[in-house]
């Protein structure tokens, strides 16, 4: 199995590779500075590139057979441009040209899903991001409407309070309708992410996840 992981610097993406390296898995981790990867392994593969470098991420994403992004807007109030939104459009057209249909990415719940039911987990997240970071809200919408636009075989894991805790492996699903607590271990969530590389449950799905 080959995958691509954009984002994989980051406290989530570097659980993610470690995990799927150990899984035997082949990765391809696309990333602006490699000199941050201090993971050496045969089956990893570094690219450097940026994430408005079309040609760069398609070459990335040839020959996967999955691509997943733990991406996520800055938390700032304002910022100037939509990074995030931009790489994930160059990523989703390059899986369409390719076509690569698995494509799983991050989000939080401010993005709504036709299968929610009201709840504080499907409904305050986002009134709460509309208030403290309008820009980050404004991208993860976006990101969210041409995510699900697409024909891939989407994805998109919404979590809420991400936290650097020992992972559990007790990960618990919600669409409003369970009550899930909010703050979840970045290492169970990675564990989450690459499992949705077989299971084909939640294609074109976005499953809340906690503990």
């Amino acid at each position: 199995m080959r995958i691509t992981v954009f984002g994989a610097n980051g406290d989530i993406g570097k659980h993610l590779v470690n995990k799927a390296l150990s899984k035997g898995f082949y990765v391809k981790a696309y990333v602006r500075d490699p000199a941050k990867i201090q993971i050496s392994n045969s089956n990893l593969e570094i690219i450097k590139g940026e994430l408005n470098d079309f040609q760069k991420i398609k070459k990335a994403i040839t020959d996967s057979n999955a691509v997943i992004s733990t991406l996520g807007p800055p938390l700032k109030y304002k910022y100037k441009g939509h990074p995030i939104l931009d790489g994930h459009l160059n990523i989703i057209h390059a899986m369409i040209e390719l076509n690569i249909s698995r494509f799983i990415t991050l989000a939080t719940p401010s993005i709504r899903y036709s299968k929610d039911e009201a709840s504080i987990a499907t409904k305050l997240p986002g009134i709460i991001a509309r208030i403290i970071y309008p820009s980050p809200y404004k991208e993860i919408i976006q990101i969210g409407k041409v995510v699900q636009e697409s024909d891939l075989d989407w994805t998109i894991v919404r979590i809420i309070a991400p936290n650097n805790k020992p992972e559990t492996k007790n990960i618990k699903v919600s669409f409003g309708d369970k009550k899930i607590k909010f703050d979840i271990p970045r290492e169970d969530i990675a564990n989450f992410m690459l499992n949705q590389v077989i299971d084909k449950t939640y294609i074109q799905s976005m499953p809340i996840i906690g503990s």
